[in-house]
């Protein structure tokens, strides 16, 4: 009996050693990542970490770490131009929406946190 409680003690004790796995997080392209840095890095952090240039202009993953950003809200928000504030007045290709978005995506964590 006493050899049984040490066999459940240890296992309860090696069962906490366990670490669990994070999710697997979308591995951003560095093409995607590069027209991020060049269309809106001068304004926005485009990086996992960091505060934008603009304190005025949010850090993306600020943005893509909100409640209800989807995929298709980032797209329709992104096509838009009539939604941009005044700084932001410039056209992106379709491709180029797809590429952004698809970036922005991989900013997306269970455990994020604003800097701020």
């Amino acid at each position: 009996m006493k050899s049984s409680i040490a066999s459940v003690i240890l296992l309860g004790a090696l069962a906490a050693c366990q670490t669990v796995e994070p999710e697997p997080v979308l591995a951003a392209d560095p093409e995607d990542h590069a027209l991020a840095q060049a269309a809106c890095g001068s304004c926005h952090s485009v990086e996992p970490y960091g505060l934008s240039p603009n304190p005025d202009a949010p850090e993306w993953p600020a943005i893509a770490n909100r409640r209800g950003v989807t995929r298709e809200t980032l797209t329709m928000w992104l096509v838009d131009a009539h939604n941009y504030p005044g700084e932001m007045d410039f056209y992106l290709e379709e491709d180029e929406v797809e590429q952004l978005v698809d970036y922005m995506l991989t900013l997306r964590r269970e455990d994020y946190h604003p800097p701020y």
